[in-house]
């Protein structure tokens, strides 16, 4: 076994190839059966490996490349791929002066229990502000066909024709400047593909979540819209994971996420970093949903506040001061923010 050990495998495979049997290639290099029987036959399976490649198409010449060389490739593809993945990490918007960020979630437009006109009236007023429009994931319940959630869906006055035309509608009229798909949509992800179709050009659109970086003479706010921060898992808290985020992450102005259909806002302040930010939880627009009313939303009734909210956003504020200010009413938001554009052109 020990003189096994010292041989080199291509020794040892080229006394094999010469013999053409194990037992002959033990006998004649002095030791026992078993003691070369596991490296030759580790070492066939790796030559029939290669062979089998070779048919598939594959180039396999190890005397191309020295293992150096091909770590060194590999480097060069992912630093490729990585610079890519910056640039659409980091997608821009431009805006002068203070703006609106309307951030609506959840909005399963195929659900008898979602307020589709309370929606349209909130796309409208956004839309009046000029606001950045931003979608954060389950904009259809999508369940699948089999189990408890299949015995919802069929409890649903909406057909799977009208749902998919509810949410081709949805796109026109929102008109996204931001987009992340959510859980509801990875239940069947054809139609991420589907909406693509849909979406306007230049839309900044990822899965589950996506940072942007809204740009102004003044100043950059940099913000993190995702369907639910995956750090926190409290239905008591709804901005728990905004919080160990706001932590574990870079520095952004804004934190936004939706999923839990909770409604809360926070201001939050790391002083250690001297930085500031708002963390926004939205609740959606399924209002009486059981799921929804036994979560955040107390009682039956439809409880409109937090639903969605529009962040005014304010370049010229003094360093340390607030730059975000979240309202749970679009004609809250107006008013502050026409006051806020009055004050500033002063």
């Amino acid at each position: 076994m020990r003189g096994a050990a010292k041989s080199h495998i291509d020794e040892i495979m080229a006394l094999y190839d010469e013999l053409g049997s194990i037992r002959a290639t033990a006998r004649a290099m002095g030791v026992n059966y078993t003691g070369v029987r596991d490296r030759i036959t580790r070492e066939l399976a790796r030559r029939q490996a290669e062979q089998d490649l070779e048919v598939a198409g594959y180039q396999l010449d190890p005397t191309n490349k020295t293992p150096e060389e091909a770590w060194k490739a590999h480097k060069q593809v992912f630093e490729r791929r990585v610079g890519k993945s910056i640039g659409h990490y980091e997608r821009t918007i431009r805006r002068h002066g203070p703006f609106v960020i309307f951030h609506a979630t959840d909005e399963h437009v195929d659900d008898d229990a979602s307020a589709l006109m309370v929606l349209e009236a909130d796309i409208r007023a956004s839309h009046d502000m000029n606001a950045i429009m931003c979608h954060g994931g389950d904009l259809l319940n999508n369940w699948p066909v089999a189990g408890k959630l299949a015995k919802q869906w069929a409890e649903q006055a909406c057909t799977l024709p009208d749902a998919l035309l509810r949410a081709q509608h949805f796109i026109e009229m929102f008109k996204p400047d931001v987009w992340v798909d959510g859980n509801h949509e990875e239940m069947n992800p054809y139609l991420i593909n589907l909406f693509e179709t849909w979406m306007p050009d230049n839309v900044i659109r990822d899965y589950w979540r996506c940072n942007f970086v809204v740009e102004t003479p003044e100043r950059d706010i940099r913000v993190s819209l995702s369907h639910k921060f995956a750090k926190g898992s409290s239905w008591f808290h709804g901005l728990h994971g905004h919080i160990r985020e706001t932590l574990q992450s870079d520095e952004r102005d804004l934190y936004m996420d939706g999923h839990y259909h909770q409604a809360a806002t926070m201001y939050y302040h790391l002083p250690e970093r001297s930085h500031s930010c708002l963390l926004v939880a939205s609740a959606g627009y399924k209002m009486v949903d059981k799921w929804a009313t036994r979560i955040s939303r107390g009682g039956k009734l439809p409880h409109l506040p937090g639903r969605a909210h529009w962040i005014v956003c304010d370049p010229f504020a003094d360093p340390g001061a607030q730059v975000c200010h979240a309202f749970e009413q679009p004609q809250l938001a107006e008013a502050f923010f026409n006051t806020l554009q009055n004050l500033r052109e002063v």
